[in-house]
């Protein structure tokens, strides 16, 4: 895995120079502050996903875009599409969860693992090489988050 990284770096640095990549080899883990089963979930994903109704992400910029879509807590599956060029798209086709398990959330909250979902999810694009927009469009959803009483933000990366 670690080996794939140094790889995924190299091959960024060719096209981004000056982007500040860093491989993490302890992540630091915020321990949750109750059980899950009393907890509300949102997740995150960086799979470009967005409402059929929705603007697009754009693909077209060089660092990237790092704006980010809503996706409201009833969503389903036929409602999104992906906008996301960076990745293979063949599982996300195949089974949306494995990018926005949204419907494994659900089942955990029908089996009182979870205590709710949020009523908004969020989608942003991966591959992004100017981060500063992205911390801001962040820290916007991270105070939404707050204000929705989230307890638990759960990312799934592409």
């Amino acid at each position: 895995m670690l080996n794939s990284l140094y790889i995924t770096k190299s091959l960024i640095k060719r096209r981004h120079p000056d982007f500040d990549f860093i491989i993490f080899h302890n992540t630091p883990v915020t321990p949750l502050s109750k059980p899950l089963k009393k907890s509300k979930l949102a997740l995150i994903t960086t799979g470009g996903l967005h409402l059929k109704t929705d603007k697009p992400f754009d693909l077209s910029l060089k660092d990237g875009d790092s704006s980010y879509r809503i996706l409201p807590g009833e969503v389903r599956h036929e409602d999104l599409m992906v906008s996301h060029k960076w990745y293979n798209h063949k599982f996300i086709n195949a089974d949306l969860n494995c990018v926005f398990p949204i419907d494994i959330m659900r089942e955990y909250v029908n089996t009182e693992q979870v205590k709710s979902l949020s009523e908004e999810h969020y989608s942003f694009m991966g591959h992004i090489y100017d981060t500063k927009p992205l911390m801001l469009s962040s820290k916007k959803v991270g105070a939404r988050l707050k204000e929705l009483n989230v307890d638990i933000a759960f990312l799934t990366p592409t």
